[in-house]
């Protein structure tokens, strides 16, 4: 890759660890990989354009569904969900080439391809559609955030946001360093806020951390619920040790902030 001149560099000076040439080599293949973005959004369709401009308060993959995921549904086991979630994510089209790779490697079916929006017949070619979820995949390569708002069954709405720790550029950037020093990459870290809202409860929130398996999370609720959830937290790290196969060791409830 063409290295920009350094006058053109959008940055300012900063002390690197890293030596002046390594710091300055990297920072121009960042810049220039955000004009190739810049300029790929430039050439998408108007009306993806305004779209992308009245949902701008979501960063990266947007995933919003027009229907519950169950309609009659009023309990819900947790492994159910959290194999609809997978779904959900898997068939959004944001992660196509990294199916495509895998199916090269002789590790998922064509028939899985196959299911993908790019192959479904109202999304073929340069549709709308498929544009929109280009330019989604855009902004979840620079930012690595997904964000996931639907219906789980009537009056019962989630919002779930997801993102790296660490910036995907910025990290792809160090474990670069670390493979010319020998080293193994850094193991992902991620964070994520969900937030539901259930009829007769109100509204619940959760923040967690997962790193090597190990999960953090605290969660928020109002004032009246906090014991009663409390006293259900051993439940719910059963669940997750057994069905998710994660770490954690306590999870703290309080009430939600006025």
């Amino acid at each position: 890759m063409d290295l920009l001149p350094r006058h053109t560099l959008p940055v300012a000076p900063v002390q690197a660890t890293a030596s002046t040439t390594e710091f300055s080599q990297a920072g121009q293949q960042v810049v220039r990989l955000m004009q190739l973005i810049q300029s790929f959004q430039q050439q998408l369709p108007a009306q993806f354009n305004s779209t992308a401009q009245s949902g701008s308060q979501f960063l990266g993959g947007h995933i919003r569904l027009d229907a519950p995921l169950f309609p009659g549904a009023t309990q819900l086991d947790v492994l159910t969900l959290m194999g609809r979630l997978q779904t959900i994510v898997k068939d959004s089209g944001l992660f196509y080439e990294a199916l495509l790779a895998r199916w090269v490697a002789n590790k998922v079916p064509f028939l899985t391809v196959r299911q993908q929006p790019h192959n479904l017949g109202p999304f073929r070619a340069n549709s709308p559609q498929i544009q929109a979820i280009l330019g989604q995949q855009l902004e979840l390569l620079s930012s690595g955030i997904i964000h996931i708002d639907t219906e789980l069954w009537p009056q019962a709405h989630l919002q779930w946001l997801i993102q790296p720790d660490v910036n995907p550029l910025v990290q792809r950037w160090r474990d670069e360093q670390r493979r010319k020093q020998g080293e193994e990459p850094e193991p992902p870290a991620w964070r994520s806020e969900l937030k539901l809202t259930l009829p007769h409860v109100g509204e619940i929130r959760a923040q967690m951390r997962l790193s090597h398996k190990h999960l953090t999370m605290q969660l928020q609720c109002a004032e009246m619920l906090v014991d009663s959830l409390q006293s259900a937290t051993a439940r719910l790290i059963a669940r997750l040790r057994l069905g998710a196969g994660v770490e954690i060791d306590s999870i703290p409830v309080s009430r939600l902030p006025q």
